[in-house]
């Protein structure tokens, strides 16, 4: 607290980008979790491009669960119920300056991958696609395809340990 007394009356008399630099710092700080660390070393699953691992992090637990990926000025929402190993819901890309689509999965899941079909509606066309996701604590990550099909098509890797995941997450937030 000290610290930020002492920067805050430091500031008064430097320029406003040395004050940002400062308030920057001090929010850097102040943000540390004192006491406490989280080692993932030991973790079933890896995220970051990585291949999955079908050991399951958690069941994913029964009933809605919402997730939200930001990536830039893209977003989507995921919105799932699920109930034993089936899903369903709504799945929306919101994605800027381009096309974005929206509509419902249905699929299933098996430790913690999520295999689902996405019936969607873009540019005016009803579609569908597979898309499958890796549940690791309250995050889930997409799938990137191994290859496309003749139509343009996501394929993925037969093995899910053989999937690779994007490297940003869908992150659980309340549902609305």
């Amino acid at each position: 607290m000290d610290i930020v007394i002492l920067a805050a009356t430091y500031c008064m008399h430097m320029k406003p980008f040395s004050l940002l630099i400062i308030a920057g710092a001090t929010l850097a700080v102040s943000c540390q979790q004192s006491g406490t660390s989280t080692d993932h070393t030991n973790d079933s699953t890896r995220t970051q491009g990585d291949t999955a691992t079908t050991a399951s992090t958690g069941p994913l637990a029964t009933g809605l669960q919402c997730f939200m990926q930001v990536i830039g000025k893209d977003t989507a929402f995921l919105h799932l119920e699920a109930a034993s190993d089936s899903i369903s819901g709504q799945l929306e890309y919101r994605r800027y300056e381009k096309d974005s689509n929206k509509g419902d999965i249905k699929g299933s899941v098996q430790g913690n991958i999520i295999s689902v079909q996405y019936h969607f509606m873009s540019e005016g066309m009803m579609s569908t696609r597979q898309e499958v996701f890796k549940l690791d604590g309250e995050r889930l990550y997409a799938g990137l395809p191994a290859s496309f099909n003749n139509q343009g098509e996501p394929v993925f890797e037969k093995d899910p340990a053989n999937i690779k995941f994007d490297t940003v997450p869908f992150v659980k937030v309340p549902c609305p």
